[in-house]
């Protein structure tokens, strides 16, 4: 009997680990910036508290999978995703309505982790050095440019930059990720290009790509003689990627503030905010959760007009 009696809260202490064991959700294949960046941060977090998580990477059709799984969990916290803030900003403009899932309705933001920005950059062979030379030259000329999809952040950077500058000669080739745009621009098969700032970095460091401007902003530190566009004469152009942890839309509030105050707490250690940077993310810590629904709300608005007024259809 005693034998059985210790073997029955054995089970019962491990049926209550899985119970206490957190799902981090990415939407996106492993080895990018996002995926470090949850895996960080539920690190960070399980040290801090003792709590257990498993990462999970479902990605596909742009974060929509990894989305609607957490959408389709409960709301006890025990979910958590880890998405750029095109789930909310740019898929519910891209993608058909789906009336079982509404970003908006099925998913609450909890906190903002920090903000990445673009470089625009041009293959050395293609000529201009300056964003003011690239320009004069699209209005001349058809300039091809990568981006890792239709609806992607280099397409939809791309398709701003042309509004903005009242129309230039561009042609789009989407590829099916970043990396494979990556390696085809630096080839020279594609010329130009908005990169992800922690991918185009380090081709323009080694001289296979010549940075033309940065979309945030304000400057890198790590590439201070870039000007952004918006100095470059277009002000207003803003085009940051946003990291946040999401979950369930009908999680309560207590329990939404409780989460949010230990990602917080992680988020404002000195070496996590180190460790973002190299990623090239710009941590947030500072940013309240209002501030950060006030952003989504603006940057939706932003791209869903210019998806209407382009025309931007997924494929």
């Amino acid at each position: 009997m005693k034998r059985i009696a210790i073997a029955a809260i054995a089970c019962l202490a491990i049926g209550a680990h899985a119970q206490t064991t957190t799902q981090a959700i990415v939407p996106f294949p492993p080895g990018g910036a996002l995926d470090a960046l949850a895996r960080m941060m539920t690190q960070t977090v399980g040290e801090q508290t003792k709590e257990s998580f498993v990462v999970e990477n479902r990605a596909g059709a742009n974060g929509l999978i990894g989305a609607k799984a957490v959408a389709g969990g409960k709301p006890d916290g025990r979910m958590w995703l880890f998405a750029d803030a095109s789930t909310m900003t740019v898929n519910p403009a891209l993608y058909p309505k789906d009336p079982a899932f509404d970003a908006h309705r099925d998913l609450r933001a909890v906190l903002a982790l920090g903000f990445m920005p673009s470089l625009l950059t041009a293959h050395p062979a293609l000529g201009p050095k300056t964003l003011d030379e690239f320009i004069e030259l699209a209005r001349r000329q058809e300039i091809p440019y990568v981006s890792g999809g239709i609806g992607a952040t280099g397409h939809l950077s791309m398709e701003y930059l042309d509004s903005v500058t009242g129309g230039l000669r561009l042609r789009h080739v989407p590829y099916k990720g970043g990396a494979p745009a990556m390696t085809d621009h630096i080839a020279g098969q594609v010329p130009a290009g908005f990169g992800v700032y922690a991918g185009a970095l380090p081709q323009v460091r080694a001289g296979k790509l010549i940075a033309l401007a940065v979309s945030g902003k304000q400057r890198s530190a790590q590439l201070p003689s870039v000007p952004t566009v918006s100095e470059s004469g277009y002000p207003g152009f803003e085009v940051e990627v946003g990291y946040f942890v999401m979950v369930q839309g009908k999680t309560p509030d207590a329990l939404t503030r409780e989460i949010e105050a230990k990602l917080r707490r992680a988020l404002s250690e000195s070496s996590v905010q180190e460790r973002i940077r190299v990623l090239g993310i710009e941590p947030a810590p500072g940013m309240s959760s209002a501030e950060a629904a006030r952003w989504i709300a603006a940057e939706h608005d932003k791209w869903a007009r210019l998806i209407r007024d382009k025309g931007i259809r997924a494929e």
